[in-house]
């Protein structure tokens, strides 16, 4: 009989609104009200058990209880009814690099990092270079980690918490900074681990990291679960959720079938792509400039709200995105009324093909979408018309990206 490593029984988080703060309150807007107008409920009678080596991936909208979950297994805070048991030391990567110090290096930092999550300085002696190689950051280790991207911060962070000799590991959205192929060895990394017989509950609005690393997955809304079975059944079940219910009433005529959820409170009215010649566009070769234009209007002045535009092909694959914040802009600065942004791919590196436009605008410190829209435009990359041969000489044709090799034949 398999080990379970993690038990939740009938588990319910409340929450008095007269003890949040404005942006706690709107992170949990629609979640679910008691007879007590004081009350709102993050969870609600959640059960589920998960078994040593087993992942598992928990899905939904902003707001559905996901991140309370993995708060309340890691301890942070306490659930107000029902029982948890963890059985087995836990690695929360719910916050990464939480414990940094920013006037500290990143030497520094993964001492004081590793500490915290219970390491001895023996332990992170012996494993010191392994996360350091691992973080690829081997330059910058004695650089205070205030002057680190937010890429760089993040791998340092997780990089640490993985060397972590725990059992169970609770995985929160950490993915979402970073580079693809960062992702993509976390991912690996996190594919091991499993395998080790190591137990994995991995939070992300990433469907197809879910997919990647998931057998197993539960679907909450409004702090209940809505499915819990076989990550493709239960994501189809989501995505059809999604697709049908947007919470922007009397607007099927700009999103049609595609998916659409936020606040409301900055819409897209438009989004438009466009080439070098600032033409609309949907016919582009490899190496074009790519301009998408989002016209949009905010009811009420937000302050340096996050910009995402992603790119992905039929497959629902990410292939690329790109994120304007304050960080991005270099200071603080705020939007109102009628607004444009401008997004562009400067070099289009793609394989031919057909690919899609995902945009988003979120909130500043908790990231629930005012307005998150997939598939909203779509393009498709060309071979070049002329002569591909002789503008791309020595690409290779194969995947998502083109790419130059060479090859050399040595007889012996």
């Amino acid at each position: 009989m398999s080990k379970k490593t993690i038990e939740v029984n009938n588990v319910s988080k409340a929450y008095d609104i007269r003890q949040m703060n404005r942006s706690t309150f709107r992170d949990l807007f629609r979640l679910r009200r008691s007879d007590d107008a004081n009350t709102l409920w993050a969870l609600k009678d959640v059960s589920f058990a998960v078994e040593e080596g087993e992942a598992v991936g928990i899905i939904g909208a902003n707001g559905s209880g996901k991140t309370t979950m993995l708060r309340l297994l890691a301890g942070v805070s306490s659930q107000t009814s029902g029982e948890i048991n963890v059985d087995g030391r836990l690695a929360p990567l719910i916050q990464v690099g939480a414990g940094f110090h920013p006037e500290l290096t990143g030497r520094e930092n993964v001492y004081l990092n590793g500490t915290i999550l219970g390491l001895s300085k023996k332990e992170i002696d012996n494993k010191y270079d392994e996360i350091v190689q691992f973080a690829e950051l081997e330059k910058f280790m004695d650089t205070p980690v205030k002057k680190y991207s937010s890429g760089m911060f993040v791998r340092l962070g997780f990089s640490v918490a993985i060397h972590v000799e725990a059992e169970i590991l609770l995985i929160d959205e950490i993915l979402s900074v970073g580079d693809i192929s960062f992702q993509r060895k976390c991912l690996e990394r996190m594919s091991n681990i499993r395998r080790s017989k190591k137990s994995i509950v991995f939070v992300s609005h990433n469907l197809s990291a879910v997919r990647g690393l998931c057998a197993r997955t539960i679907w909450l809304d409004h702090g209940v679960v809505q499915s819990d079975g076989k990550t493709e059944e239960v994501i189809s079940k989501y995505a059809q959720f999604m697709a049908s219910k947007s919470q922007f009433t009397n607007d099927t005529s700009f999103i049609g079938a595609k998916t659409r959820w936020g606040t409301g409170e900055l819409k897209f009215n438009k989004v438009e792509i466009f080439n070098a010649k600032d033409e609309l566009a949907s016919d582009f070769e490899i190496g074009d400039p790519l301009k998408v234009m989002m016209d949009l209007d905010v009811q009420n002045r937000i302050k340096s709200p996050v910009f995402w535009v992603g790119i992905i092909n039929n497959e629902e694959v990410w292939i690329t995105g790109s994120v304007f914040d304050k960080q991005r802009a270099g200071k603080d600065y705020a939007i109102e009324g009628r607004t444009l942004i401008v997004c562009t791919f400067n070099d289009l590196r793609l394989q031919p093909g057909e690919y899609h436009l995902v945009v988003g605008g979120y909130d500043e410190y908790e990231h629930f979408a005012f307005d998150r829209i997939g598939r909203v435009e779509s393009f498709r990359v060309l071979a070049d018309s002329k002569n591909e041969y002789e503008n791309y000489r020595g690409y290779e044709w194969q995947g998502v990206v083109p790419m130059v090799t060479t090859w050399r034949f040595h007889d012996k």
